[in-house]
């Protein structure tokens, strides 16, 4: 299970929970996330995604130019957002 106050004490980067997308200036992406991760840098996009695998949490990556198609404009799982 994905403890996220486990996931902010081990990045520095920002975590939003039941976030629409299009606040953060995601090109082509619409819907809800579960959880929004922009990781800081690549020790934090690495942190994240040792937390999300060892909990088997799913999620997928994307970067802010990326297009994503979501089913029900809602992701049930993490979308980490990678520069």
């Amino acid at each position: 299970m994905l403890k996220l106050d486990e996931l902010r004490e081990a990045i520095k980067g920002d975590i939003y929970v039941h976030e629409d997308m299009a606040k953060h200036d995601i090109k082509k992406v619409a819907g809800v996330a579960d959880i929004l991760v922009m990781p800081s840098g690549k020790k934090d996009l690495m942190k994240t995604l040792h937390l999300l695998r060892k909990s088997r949490f799913p999620y997928v990556v994307i970067n802010k130019k990326g297009r994503v198609l979501f089913p029900d404009n809602r992701y049930h799982g993490a979308v980490i957002v990678a520069d």
